[in-house]
């Protein structure tokens, strides 16, 4: 009984590195604001397997800095987090602060600062993700790259645990 337990124990070890591996980041700005605030700390899981890890709507990920519009100078080792909205081979429209999705107004059920500029209607490449921060008027986020989604292979991972800056200091962990 305590080898298939130790076998057990080896496979999945191997199973978790095999399909990724928590990375651990600190918010620098307030565009996922409030559910990702300045100075809290989270973890994502590293999606390797494209199939074991779908990324879904509203999953929080991690993902390499795109050009933008805006000139905004970034590092290019710079790694950014907001909120998938749009998914592959879909129609994204935001009007009024009101996002649709094939023509259907989403529903979000997370709080999040409603603003920032419209965006007209494009429909979304295979494999290519549209991103949005919480924070809308505040997000440097898919409305402003040069290329408006985000890549599969761009993304690093999805966020897992959120630790509030208040929690990390009084040490909970």
């Amino acid at each position: 009984m305590r080898t298939f337990t130790v076998c057990i124990i080896l496979v999945l070890c191997s199973l978790a590195i095999c399909c990724g591996i928590a990375g651990h980041y600190i918010q620098s700005t307030n565009s996922m604001l409030p559910a990702i605030g300045v100075g809290d700390h989270f973890t994502t899981f590293e999606i390797r397997n494209e199939t074991l890890n779908l990324i879904k709507r509203f999953d929080i990920v991690v993902y390499k800095v795109q050009p933008n519009k805006t000139k905004v100078e970034m590092e290019t080792n710079t790694k950014l987090v907001h909120k998938v909205i749009g998914l592959p081979n879909e129609k994204i429209e935001i009007k009024k602060g009101v996002t649709y999705i094939n023509d259907a107004p989403l529903v979000e059920s997370f709080e999040k600062t409603v603003g920032g500029i419209d965006y007209p209607a494009v429909v979304k490449p295979e494999n290519e993700y549209f991103l949005l921060g919480d924070n809308r008027p505040n997000s440097l986020d898919s409305r402003f790259w040069n290329k408006p989604t985000t890549n599969r292979k761009d993304i690093y991972g999805k966020v897992t645990n959120i630790i509030h800056k208040e929690d990390w200091d009084k040490g909970k962990r």
